[in-house]
Order: structure tokens, then sequence, then C-alpha cells
């Protein structure tokens, strides 16, 4: 399996110059070769298959040998993650990304420990590229700013699948997934503490199907990878 890089631009020519932090990893780390065939993508769905052309201290050539296009999935799938501390945090992030998901908004919920900070946002980024690297992902998901019960009702309620994760619930996953519209699928996970009564009710009034995810109760870094891996299978996505 060829090893991928994410560059900022994939340009129209024949040839590619990677810089930069991924040129110092594939040169360094991985220790790359003259001839040796790469994956680079744009983060946005755009890649290129390319040979090694030519190798320098902080930098080298690809030589383009296929390009292509990954187009975004028919429906977004959206999950809105409570904050926790930041090793959970992280692989929460990790998991998400390599499960599929295309957006992940931070969610300071009542009882969350941890609280947003603005260097966070970035941190968020480098760990979901390094999994979309794993995950052979040609395309990134947004990491977007944190928001409020409020907003996630609002922005959410219409015509989007809202589901609230909670291990109190009496519907399953794999039956309320069932009946979806065409609309974004909306994951709302909550932090280690659980979510508040008002919570509940504030999502639920907006049209949030409160949802259980099995018997057993889920941490919340892991929740997510699991609701959208549930989720891929009911709607063939895998």
């Amino acid at each position: 399996m060829l090893t991928l890089f994410f560059v900022p631009d994939l340009g129209a020519g024949s040839t590619i110059e990677v810089l930069g932090d991924e040129a110092h990893h594939a040169i360094k780390v991985i220790r790359v070769e003259v001839g040796e065939e790469l994956l680079l993508a744009d983060g946005n769905g755009g890649w290129a298959r390319g040979s090694v052309q030519s190798i320098d201290k902080k930098s080298f050539i690809l030589a383009i040998l296929e390009r292509g296009f990954a187009p975004q999935e028919a429906q977004e799938l959206i999950v809105i993650q409570a904050l926790m501390k930041s090793d959970r945090a992280k692989e929460a992030i990790e998991l998400l990304t390599v499960a599929g998901a295309t957006t992940i908004i931070p969610w300071q919920s009542e009882r969350s420990i941890a609280k947003w900070q603005d260097d966070l946002g970035e941190k968020w980024l480098t760990t979901a590229t390094s999994a979309a690297k794993q995950a052979r992902r040609f395309r990134l998901p947004e990491i977007e700013k944190p928001i409020t019960t409020a907003h996630i009702a609002k922005r959410f309620g219409g015509q989007s699948n809202l589901f609230v994760l909670h291990e109190g619930a009496t519907t399953k996953l794999s039956d309320a997934g069932k009946e979806l519209n065409p609309g974004a699928i909306v994951f709302v996970i909550g932090p280690e503490g659980g979510l508040t009564g008002e919570e509940l009710g504030e999502l639920g009034a907006a049209g949030g199907k409160v949802v259980l995810l099995g018997n057993e109760v889920l941490r919340s870094a892991h929740a997510g990878f699991a609701a959208l891996s549930a989720i891929s299978a009911l709607t063939g996505r895998w």
C-alpha cells in the first residue's frame, strides 16, 4: 500500500515539489528513495500518484503518474463531540477520522471538564491529518469552532438526522437509523459525565432522537466511532 502525504496544492503540472513537514517526514523518517511510488492529496478530494524523481535535503519532487478526485459522500457524517481531556480528545479525533466523519464539531457541554483553547482547532486538525494518512483518506474532516447546545438545536433540528447518544435511551440506533431523510447524519456525543436533563430536553425538542448503542456503556472517545460504524453499515456505505 502506497504511503500518503498531504500538500497544500496539487497543481496541474507533470511534477509536484513536496516541502515542509511532509518532506521532512518522507526524507528523514520514512526514508523514501528515488523511484518509489507515493500518494499525494490536497485534503479536499484531489489526489495524485507518482514516482519520486529526486530528493534534496528539505524537499523531494514527485513525477505524476496518475491523478484523481474522491467525491464527497452523498450524506454528510457530522459528529458533535463534547470536550474531553487532551489524550482522550486525540483518541476520539483519530477514531472519528478513520471512520469517515466529514465534520467534527467540539461542544462545550455542561458536564465537560475540559475547556476549549484557541490552539485546539489546529491540534485537532493535525491529529485528523495523521489519522487520514493512516486510513489513506484523501478528504480531511472539517474541524469547526465550538458549538453551544442552543446552536446545535437551531442548526441541526430541521432537515438533519439528529441522533443523541445516551445510555438511558430506549430506542436502538439500529432501529432509528432505518428511517433517514436525505439530510446530514449528525451524532451528539456527551462527555464522560453524561448529558444533563436540560440538554436532552433541548435537543429532543429540536427533533433529536435519543438512541442507544447496545447494553454496554462506551467511553465518550469511543462512542462516535461506534455510531459511525453502525450507521455506515445500515446505509450501505460499508
